[in-house]
């Protein structure tokens, strides 16, 4: 009975200074590390057109990566670059894949497409919480996209979305504690208005060890995707109610871990005809320091 005592008491008196303890989000680099991210996607469909209900799904990962040109104590420089994308998609009775480590697929038809992906690079500047100061391009032109891939791009746009960086002023990938002292339990809120995307995030500090800062956070968004296929324009509407969790190293402040569910309701419209669907998302990106 002691024992247990002596170790609950000691367990408090270990815990409770992680609890009370006060944390700000400036992540730290290193001159010259590759920041190597790799991202999972796993998102499926299913929408009904014409009285009969049609199932589309997805799997897919890409690879990039951050090096950290310059680094002080007010700004950080990082040279960013895709380095593999490739997915496996089954839908309307067609199977596709593409790896871009592979020389035959980036020779076929869906190769020029993802190539001028692949291609494209930016430097970033961000300050010491994270936010961009500014990017080299500002935006990233791309070719029109391939009607005949509109459903495939569609469900691939988290990791697609890699290529573009974000706006100055917007958080960077490396932002995600707020730059105020917070503790266990504090809770802060993110908003993101655009003309395509409406959405609030709340996050959570759940938890800090001497190793690892844990982040709880739910999203709710509205969007709104214009896409054409052969030639007829179709608007598509989606509620999504997102959960996940990040993984901060504590010692940099850096991602090592990102995981979110998204639950997705809506319907499309096209040629006067509305297809009701809904979908189901799950994204795990992983972060190694080289």
């Amino acid at each position: 009975m002691y024992k247990y005592l002596w170790s609950v008491l000691l367990l408090s008196t270990i815990s409770l200074p992680l609890l009370s303890q006060k944390i700000s989000g400036h992540p730290r680099f290193s001159q010259g590390k590759t920041l190597t991210i790799r991202a999972e996607i796993k998102n499926t469909i299913a929408q009904q057109a014409g009285g009969q209900a049609i199932d589309f799904s997805v799997n897919g990962m890409v690879a990039h990566a951050y090096t950290v040109t310059n680094t002080t104590d007010e700004t950080t420089t990082l040279h960013h670059k895709l380095q593999r994308l490739s997915f496996e998609f089954d839908g309307m009775g067609q199977e596709k894949s593409f790896d871009s480590d592979n020389p035959k697929d980036r020779q076929g038809p869906l190769g020029k497409q993802f190539d001028e992906i692949l291609g494209k690079q930016y430097d970033i500047i961000i300050d010491s919480s994270g936010k961009t100061l500014m990017t080299i391009p500002e935006k990233i032109e791309l070719s029109k996209e391939d009607e005949r891939m509109v459903i495939i791009t569609n469900m691939l746009k988290d990791l697609t979305n890699t290529v573009d960086p974000p706006k100055k002023g917007n958080a960077s990938f490396f932002s995600v504690l707020p730059a105020r002292e917070i503790s266990v339990g504090d809770s802060w809120t993110e908003t993101v208005d655009t003309d395509t995307e409406q959405s609030t995030t709340i996050n959570t500090l759940a938890a800090i060890t001497d190793s690892v800062i844990t982040v709880t956070f739910k999203t709710k968004a509205t969007l709104v995707i214009h896409s054409q296929m052969m030639g007829v324009e179709a608007k598509t509407n989606l509620e999504n109610m997102t959960t996940g969790f990040i993984l901060l190293d504590r010692a940099t402040g850096i991602i090592r871990e990102k995981s979110s569910t998204t639950d997705s309701n809506g319907s499309t419209e096209a040629m006067g005809t509305l297809m009701p669907m809904t979908g189901k998302t799950t994204t795990r990106i992983t972060v190694q320091q080289n």
